[in-house]
């Protein structure tokens, strides 16, 4: 499925009677359980779908639509990670998902003022430029729609009243970043960033950058299709970087490839060590072979997996409530995830627990939405 595309899976409009049928007590809690065992531990999230089906008959619940509005760029594998997740969800919950996925601020600003005018009753957007796209998610959430944060933006998302955020919190994750640097012997830091306007790309090299002492940024851009000569000439040129982080797939395979024609040209003895925020096979490969020396995991499908899932088990809360069916145990964990939101990084894999990870890799692999 392309990034732009949708799903809708519309479900019968319930009555009062259907209604009182779909609201079991004690099956929410075991729900919420199950969805925070899947951070937690690792397990299937296909399980938890399997209950809400079963045992929760959500065909007979209100339709709930959601709208996700993100920044990725079209063929980012992060991006597809989050957009797999988030199908899944849907499908599994039957939920009616809009996915739209471009970093033009101003085409999400207007694609955000159409999703308020429709009447979707949830929002879940990134915020990686607050500044240009405040204003139109505090109208959203003036207007009565339910705003959930998704990978950048917990801070922002939190002053603007969002709901609540899945995902990583990038000062927690650059600091983490950059001790690990400085225990690899880290002294000189090129942080490459391959997007302009992103708080997440600049706190994680600012908070990186703090623990090795030094920082420079290199800003490139992979559809110019000039990043490996840009690392191998930023590398070239300052001999005291010994260390790089990269923000992507695509920009890790480009550095890989400069670094390898910096140090060509360098002194024998010269050892940059590369990191990157993100995880996927190819990644897993280039830690093994030894192109890069850790990687940092935020769970993108779990990113794009939870929110819609989560949306769908607030509306069972609110439903169970009405009927005084509710759980209040249930009640205090949706509570607590809409104040504390779910954090699903920063994980690391390096060569250490390197045949753990694929070995987890394989056994809970998700099929993507499209097979």
């Amino acid at each position: 499925m392309r990034s732009n595309e949708s799903v809708a899976l519309t479900a019968p409009a319930a009555s009062a009677a259907s209604a009182r049928s779909w609201t079991r007590p004690g099956l929410l809690i075991g729900l919420l359980i199950c969805l925070l065992l899947v951070v937690a531990a690792g397990t299937s999230a296909a399980g938890c779908a399997s209950a809400a089906r079963e045992r929760l008959g959500l065909g007979l619940a209100p339709p709930i639509s959601v709208a996700m509005i993100v920044h990725g760029a079209d063929g980012d594998p992060f991006w597809a990670e989050v957009n797999s997740g988030a199908i899944d969800a849907a499908r599994a919950f039957d939920v009616n998902l809009l996915w739209r996925s471009t970093p033009d601020t101003n085409e999400r600003v207007r694609l955000i003022n159409e999703i308020i005018q429709q009447g979707f009753d949830v929002l879940v957007v990134s915020l990686p430029d607050p500044e240009g796209i405040s204003e139109v998610i505090a109208d959203a959430i003036v207007v009565g729609t339910t705003v959930y944060v998704v990978n950048v933006g917990s801070e922002i998302g939190a002053e603007l009243g969002a709901d609540s955020y899945f995902g990583q919190i990038e000062t927690v994750a650059g600091l983490a970043v950059g001790d690990r640097l400085v225990d690899a012997g880290a002294t000189h830091l090129l942080c490459v960033l391959h997007e302009r306007n992103n708080i997440a790309l600049t706190t994680r090299c600012q908070r990186a950058g703090s623990r090795v002492g030094r920082v420079t940024n290199l800003f490139v851009d992979p559809a110019v299709g000039m990043t490996a000569d840009q690392i191998s000439d930023a590398l070239a040129l300052d001999p005291s970087i010994d260390s790089m982080l990269t923000m992507n797939t695509t920009v890790m395979n480009a550095a890989s490839d400069g670094l390898n024609d910096a140090l060509d040209q360098s002194d024998a003895s010269r050892v940059v060590v590369h990191a990157v925020f993100e995880l996927n096979d190819s990644i897993l490969d280039a830690i093994e072979d030894g192109r890069v020396a850790f990687a940092v995991d935020q769970q993108p499908y779990l990113q794009g997996y939870l929110p819609v899932a989560y949306s769908r088990l607030v509306q069972y809360a609110e439903v169970s409530q009405r009927y005084e069916q509710g759980d209040e145990l249930a009640d205090a964990m949706l509570q607590w995830i809409a104040g504390s939101g779910i954090l699903l990084g920063p994980g690391f894999v390096d060569n250490s627990n390197l045949a753990v990870v694929r070995a987890a890799v394989d056994k809970y692999q998700q099929p993507t939405a499209s097979e």
